[in-house]
């Protein structure tokens, strides 16, 4: 024998007359063991509940997950640590390239007199003097710092974009902005540094 369950879409749940009596909601619709079973008791793993246009409860494929604000946000950061660490590889390197950019700095400003300093000093070869080795260091430093400027212009603007558009509901939107920063940030650094 069948019990007599009914389903409200509307508040997701299940009632039974005999409990329920009254407070059962006004779109409460009656259903079958068979569906109770398998649709609210025993769902398919992988599939999420909804209801067809009779209000009776079906089973459907997950949604993909919509990311928020917060993990697009996430994703433009990663994107700008990576492209930095292209660029600079990790955090001491970049210590060591600025700190070769103020010794060649220093060495140019006096008309490259006096000793060599050791930062401008590693890069000289037996093709490339101490005037040119500072000429290359700061030759890089320049691409490097406009490197870094881009990157954190492309990162905040984006950021800012994605803000926006979350707030105007407009996710799919937000989501392809993330995508094509990423693609932006890996781009802008080509051939600087290390990338």
């Amino acid at each position: 024998m069948e019990t007599k369950r009914y389903y409200s879409k509307t508040t997701g749940c299940t009632y039974l007359p005999s409990v329920h009596g009254k407070d059962m909601p006004a779109d409460a619709v009656p259903i079958s063991d068979e569906i109770y079973n398998r649709v609210i008791a025993n769902p398919e793993p992988g599939k999420v509940r909804s209801h067809d246009a009779k209000g009776l409860p079906v089973l459907i494929d997950m949604p993909p997950a919509m990311p928020d604000v917060l993990e697009l946000c996430a994703r433009v950061d990663r994107a700008a640590d990576a492209a930095r660490t292209r660029v600079a590889g990790n955090p001491m390197r970049a210590v060591e390239y600025d700190r070769a950019r103020l010794e060649a700095e220093q060495y140019t400003a006096a008309d490259y007199q006096g000793e060599v300093p050791p930062m401008v000093a590693a890069w000289v070869t037996s093709e490339r003097n101490a005037q040119e080795a500072a000429a290359d260091i700061l030759r890089e430093a320049a691409l490097y710092a406009d490197a870094l400027v881009q990157v954190r212009t492309i990162r905040l603007q984006a950021k800012e974009q994605i803000r926006a558009l979350m707030a105007a509901g407009d996710v799919d939107q937000a989501a392809q902005l993330t995508e094509q920063t990423t693609a932006d940030l890996a781009a802008c650094v080509q051939g600087v540094g290390n990338a």
